[in-house]
């Protein structure tokens, strides 16, 4: 069984040797995978041999990508991750193809301006309804994605098989990230999930991890805000080093409970690095209260 104690002791080495020779006929999900990080880590797991079920709300790039890595490694299926059925279908179709799912990559994610932050006239009585769809995908789709997951991995034809979820958050669920109120909030939001899960579903045959990208060159960024980081000269991270730590996560059986930031290779070398930030033990007032509530779950159904 995966780990349960998050400390020092369990934290991932990037400079450790990769063995991904466990993903090899592995069926994965993933969503938002037509671009960016989604497609990197999906190049990844077919790469390593595994066939990878996709979703993505652009039907013209998973078609080429689809035609691109051939139907013998991937599988493309339209998916709005905010809708329930349309998640639904993806998993079915994943299943359907090959009678089971290993791994569960969420990904799927959007940003841009915040109209929860953005100022209201102040000539108006009242202040326009604010658009949450960057709140309700980047959370709310995740919560999708792993009851989906969850389900699925329960219907596994191998009980004992390692059964993994990786989710992926972002450095502003550790940090602040200005007037990024919906971004933030759900990047935290993320990070609660994986810490609400970590400690129940190794007993299921699961593994929950998560990954925190700094700011990656992506389609997410818009120019504008591309524009801004560069003049500020702040620094990127590499798409390749996001899809190198979720295969990682996903294929060490070891690892579960883990938050590995991707950042610049000038700040980490290895592109990147086990924050330690979500570990047991601290002192601290919080640290204290963890330690007493750590075995009880007040929210879990009781066992007839």
């Amino acid at each position: 069984m995966a780990p349960t104690e998050f400390n020092h002791a369990h934290a991932i080495d990037p400079s450790s040797p990769l063995n991904t020779s466990n993903l090899k006929g592995k069926s994965v999900v993933i969503t938002g995978a037509a671009s960016g990080i989604g497609e990197a880590s999906m190049r990844g797991f077919v790469s390593a041999g595994a066939f990878v079920t996709f979703g993505d709300l652009s039907r013209s790039r998973g078609t080429a990508l689809e035609t691109e890595l051939g139907s013998s490694s991937v599988k493309f299926v339209p998916c709005d991750t905010r809708s329930w059925p349309d998640q639904e279908n993806l998993f079915k179709t994943a299943h359907a193809l090959r009678g089971r799912i290993d791994i569960v990559f969420a990904n799927a994610g959007i940003s841009g301006l915040d109209p929860v932050f953005a100022p209201s006239d102040p000539s108006a009585e009242e202040p326009a309804e604010p658009d949450l769809s960057i709140l309700t995908t980047n959370l709310v789709g995740y919560m999708y994605t792993a009851k989906l997951a969850l389900h699925y991995f329960a219907r596994h034809p191998d009980a004992s098989a390692d059964r993994s979820l990786v989710m992926t958050a972002s450095v502003a669920g550790y940090a602040d990230h200005n007037g990024a109120v919906q971004y933030s909030a759900a990047k935290f939001g993320v990070r609660g999930m994986m810490r609400s899960l970590r400690q129940v579903v190794p007993a299921l045959g699961v593994r929950v991890n998560l990954i925190a990208p700094w700011f990656v060159r992506t389609r997410i960024i818009s120019g504008a805000a591309l524009e801004k980081l560069q003049s500020h000269q702040i620094p990127f991270a590499q798409v390749e080093d996001v899809a190198a730590a979720v295969v990682r996560l996903a294929s060490d059986e070891k690892a579960n409970g883990r938050a590995l930031a991707v950042v610049p290779r000038e700040i980490e070398p290895h592109g990147y690095v086990d924050m330690e930030m979500d570990d047991d033990g601290k002192e601290d007032v919080i640290g204290r209260l963890q330690a007493k509530i750590k075995d009880v779950s007040i929210r879990v159904p009781a066992k007839e």
